[in-house]
Parts: structure tokens; C-alpha cells; sequence
């Protein structure tokens, strides 16, 4: 129970970290048009506010290529999940991978195969 619980907690985040931005760096992308005289740079700052826009309407991801996902966890030794962590991870990495969608970038160094989910070797 408690286990779902935590992966659906994961695959929130992976969400909003594809999907929303702070409130301070869409602002300041909106200051910097403000500011810019250029008409290419206002054009490029206006395409990158409107995908933002779109992004967080519609829960789909900013950009195309999402990067690959790295966590870093600070949890006690008596954390009742500690041993189940890294497949709690992994699953809720496969999940988002297919229901958000996140573009899966991992690639296998020996075999040159995308397992088609950002999960291998350490990874996350």
C-alpha cells in the first residue's frame, strides 16, 4: 500500500517537473520580453512562454527530449520502504515513461538498445 502510495508520489513529480515551471522563471521570461528590442529574441521569448502555456494546460511536457531522470534520497535506516526503493523508482519511471509521456533517452553502453522505458543499469 505504502508502496504505491510513494510511486504515485514519483510519478506526480515527474509530471510536474516536465509539465510547470516556478512561478520565478516564467516571470522572468515574460520580464525579459518586455525588455527586448530585438524582434527575433521577442518572437523566440514568445514561443517559449506560449509552450509553457500549452504545457501546463494540457499536463504535456515542455519540451520533446525530457531529459533522463536521476534521484537523490535522503531517508533513515528504519524508513520502511528502504530496500524496496530502487524498484518503487524504477516502476514509477516505466509508468510516467508511457502515461505522461516522457521521451525515453536511456541507452544500453554494451548493446546500443533504447529498452523504450529510461530505466537500465543505474538508471535511475
Amino acid at each position: 500500500m505504502q508502496d504505491s502510495k510513494l510511486e504515485d508520489a514519483i510519478v506526480t513529480l515527474l509530471r510536474l517537473a516536465v509539465t510547470d515551471l516556478p512561478s520565478d522563471v516564467s516571470e522572468g521570461l515574460e520580464r525579459a520580453l518586455a525588455k527586448e528590442t530585438n524582434s527575433t529574441a521577442k518572437s523566440q521569448l514568445r514561443a517559449i512562454l506560449d509552450n509553457i502555456s500549452l504545457a501546463r494546460n494540457n499536463a504535456i511536457p515542455m519540451c520533446q527530449d525530457t531529459g533522463i531522470q536521476i534521484f537523490y534520497l535522503t531517508v533513515g535506516s528504519k524508513f520502511p520502504l528502504l530496500h524496496q526503493l530502487p524498484l518503487i523508482i524504477d516502476q514509477a519511471v516505466k509508468r510516467a515513461t508511457q502515461e505522461i509521456p516522457l521521451r525515453p533517452n536511456t541507452v544500453d553502453p554494451i548493446l546500443h538498445k533504447n529498452p523504450g522505458d529510461n530505466t537500465g543499469l543505474y538508471i535511475p
